[in-house]
């Protein structure tokens, strides 16, 4: 099993960034009737969530939220040796993301820079990667940034998804804390790809036909709309995830009275209770964020970490996390939260227009 151990490196703080955009579910009743959007909110615990602006990319909410984090913590750029950027939403097909994040946080030339193309696993797959790299270095300080505009990818008449999915961005500082110990485990199945998937627009289909047909959930869509199997996505959830936490539990020799705090990936509100029904946790330790931003994809951890103690002052608390989704991909880690560097989550509408090319003009 993938098990990695971690020693000496913590959170030093955490930020997220939504769009300035918030939309309710109520406001697809026009759509696609009351029926559908109250049955959706009841199967699903979502009643709004914040969806970017036409001009906002995935690295706008990313950086928007590492420049609040780095400004709370007053730290010196020159001493980051890492930075992640984790995405599924890139500005381009080339460059990667990291080398606009790089650019725009204003990071030195001897900072690592690389971007990990993974969703509702992501945050777990990133903080194990940056301390990781941490462990065989140098480096001080390293920078997990991660930022998903999947709204952008959806039909607007797919009713099984267009609710579901909202925007975020997040940054996480990892510095060296002599007396921090963290587990990771991580798990892949290649054989569900796909499970949850985008077809158009890779270079397996570049440019095929935007016609519109009839998918298995009885849904049309055309090929560069995301289209997620519900069924098997249900299934992984409900049996390969728990599994994960309880191999986790035994492989730490840790159980639920050892950790403070559960957070789950925010897929929706049915998939969370049945977690916390077989893993027996108290409710009261499960913090939920997803009725009110969506599924944020691999923000969805720190962003409700910011939700619950963005605005308080509760010590440190040991959080036990676990993302899971699309690859298929899924992993669970603990770490210990200083919930005083945990802060409010901001809203943004900034984006950066240099980005832009134009023809005839770079």
């Amino acid at each position: 099993m993938s098990f990695f151990k971690s020693e000496g490196i913590g959170i030093a703080g955490i930020a997220c960034a939504v769009p300035k955009n918030n939309v309710t579910v109520d406001s697809f009743t026009p759509v696609f009737g009351e029926e559908v959007t109250s049955k959706f909110t009841a199967g699903t615990g979502i009643k709004a969530m914040y969806k970017a602006l036409p001009e906002q990319t995935a690295s706008d909410l990313g950086v928007a939220a590492a420049e609040n984090l780095l400004s709370k913590l007053d730290i010196d750029k020159n001493e980051i040796g890492a930075m992640l950027m984790v995405t599924q939403s890139p500005d381009y097909r080339r460059p990667s993301s990291a080398s606009i994040v790089q650019k725009r946080l204003g990071l030195p030339i001897s900072c690592t820079c690389m971007e990990i193309n993974l969703g509702c696993s992501g945050f777990i797959y990133g903080l194990q990667t940056a301390m990781s790299l941490m462990n065989s270095s140098d480096i001080k300080y390293a920078l997990l940034v991660m930022g998903e505009t999947a709204s952008k990818l959806v039909d607007p008449k797919d009713k099984s998804i267009v609710m579901m999915y909202g925007d975020a961005g997040a940054a996480v500082l990892l510095e060296r804390q002599p007396e921090a110990k963290t587990t990771t485990l991580l798990r892949s199945d290649g054989d569900r790809f796909k499970a949850i998937v985008l077809p158009a627009g890779g270079f397996r289909d570049m440019t095929p036909t935007h016609e519109r047909f009839m998918c298995s959930d009885g849904i049309e869509r055309s090929l560069y709309d995301i289209f997620m199997d519900g069924t098997s996505v249900f299934s992984f959830s409900i049996t390969d995830v728990p599994q994960a936490l309880k191999d986790y539990l035994d492989k730490t020799e840790t159980g639920a009275e050892d950790y403070d705090a559960f957070v789950f990936h925010q897929a929706n509100q049915f998939i969370i209770k049945q977690l916390i029904r077989k893993m027996k946790l108290p409710k009261d330790s499960v913090p939920i964020s997803l009725d009110r931003f969506g599924n944020t994809g691999g923000i969805s951890i720190p962003l409700t970490l910011c939700d619950a103690y963005g605005d308080k002052s509760e010590g440190r608390k040991n959080a036990l996390m676990c993302g899971f989704g699309i690859g298929l991909s899924w992993g669970v880690t603990n770490a210990v939260i200083d919930t005083d560097k945990v802060f409010p989550i901001i809203e943004t509408e900034d984006y950066y227009a240099e980005g832009k090319f134009v023809p005839g003009k770079y």
